[in-house]
């Protein structure tokens, strides 16, 4: 009988690369800093909720090294503070992993300010973020922006999430 193991462990590993996850702390991205720690890699991330970066923290920590800190990535010198702090704990950055993003209603049920919210991390983040981890990495590092299905199914009821990932997919 043939033995199968993960499709990770197959894969070069990642020992000596440093890398950056924004939205690290929950779903997705977490996933991805605790897969890319424990192929190695050194990690920081970030997120919102205290919390949540205690709980990712404590996970990659079993399986790696890594840090992180909270940021609001709605605002520009937040996300700088981030690359800052990132690039002090790694030294460089190897790879960024572009995935914060908040989930959001549909128009008509949001008002002004949650929808300038919205569009600021859901989309315009990724911009400022994929420009500054650009502005900081060699060549041959990599940028990852994690989008979402939404951007080509167009369900109803999550509009401005869809705007943002269609968005995003038009970036790329």
């Amino acid at each position: 009988m043939t033995e199968l193991s993960d499709a990770h462990t197959q894969q070069p590993g990642l020992a000596g690369r440093k890398a950056i996850i924004t939205g690290g702390t929950t779903g997705i991205g977490r996933a991805i800093a605790v897969l890319l720690a424990s192929e190695g890699a050194r990690i920081f991330v970030c997120g919102r909720t205290p919390e949540h970066l205690d709980d990712a923290l404590k996970r990659i920590r079993e399986v790696g090294e890594g840090d992180g800190i909270n940021v609001d990535l709605a605002n520009r010198e937040e996300a700088e503070r981030f690359f800052d702090a990132a690039e002090d704990y790694l030294g460089g950055i190897d790879i960024a992993v572009i995935n914060a993003a908040v989930p959001a209603e549909a128009l008509a049920e949001t008002d002004d300010g949650d929808t300038d919210y919205q569009i600021a991390v859901d989309f315009a983040s990724y911009l400022t973020t994929t420009q500054a981890a650009a502005k900081r990495m060699k060549a041959g590092s990599d940028i990852v922006l994690i989008g979402s299905m939404s951007a080509v199914s167009r369900k109803g009821g999550n509009s401005i999430y869809v705007a943002a990932k269609s968005g995003i997919q038009g970036f790329v």
